[in-house]
Order: structure tokens, then sequence, then C-alpha cells
């Protein structure tokens, strides 16, 4: 499942126009495209975290202000189909990791501001992430049809 998160954000939004793309619901929420880049942002901190949590176990969680994030990579100025490519490039380079991880790696933790998340939880919450975001992008797109 982990593999087809690209495909599933690929396929919600391969008919979408470049005007719904930039569309946003408010000021402070983001467009369709901010939403796909975010998931390529969130694929590289995931990708450090499992790493480094294999290689460094009870490591800490590299945080970050994925608001911030956003804002500063013009996502709206980007060309979607290389958003996706990064999305998909990411998305199947933390597929092979985790295709090679024995069942010990998968037990392994890092900390999370004091709560311990083992690799399996990351796994997991990752494809939970792009379902929240799937969601959103459907509420965008949603609210833009009702205007």
């Amino acid at each position: 499942m982990y593999r087809a998160t690209s495909t599933l954000i690929k396929e919600r939004i391969k008919d979408v126009s470049p005007e719904q793309l930039i569309w946003k619901p408010a000021p402070e929420k983001w467009s369709v495209k901010e939403v796909a880049a975010h998931l390529v942002d969130a694929s590289f901190i995931h990708s450090v975290r499992i790493r480094k949590i294999v290689a460094e176990q009870g490591s800490e969680f590299i945080l970050y202000d994925q608001d911030s994030w956003v804002a500063s990579s013009r996502a709206n100025e980007s060309n979607i189909a290389d958003i996706l490519a990064a999305f998909d490039a990411i998305s199947s380079y933390n597929a092979l990791f985790y295709e090679r991880l024995t069942e010990e790696q998968w037990e392994r933790k890092g900390n999370n501001n004091g709560k311990e998340v083992s690799i399996d939880d990351l796994f997991h919450g990752f494809i939970r992430h792009v379902q929240i975001h799937l969601s959103q992008i459907q509420r965008n797109l949603d609210a833009l049809g009702a205007i």
C-alpha cells in the first residue's frame, strides 16, 4: 500500500484543471498543488526518520514547520508533473527501503517529543497521512465546484 500512495494522488488529480490546482478555499489553506508539494516534503522527512531510526534506534525525530515549507516552495508556480514525479520517486525509494527491513528493524523505535514511535507506526501513519490529504484535495475540489 505504501508504494501505491503516489499513484492514488496522481489518479485523483489527473483531470484537474490548472485553475483547480491552484485554487485555495481560504488564504491560509493549501491548494491542490500545495498539498502535493507538502506530500513531497513529508516524504523526504519520512525518509530521513525511518533511516535514522533503523541506523540509530531511539533517535529523536527530525521536526519541521510544514506550513513554512509549503509557503517557501511556491508550489503554485511549479509544474504539477514535476511535483508528482518527485513524490513518485521518493515514495518508490522509501518503499524499497521498507521491503528490505528485517522483522527486528520493523520494531525499532524513535522518539517523537517523548513518545516512542516504531518503524511500523511510521509506515502505517504515512499511509493514513496520504489518505487525509486525498480527502483534503476532494474537499477543495468540492468547494470550488460549489462556487
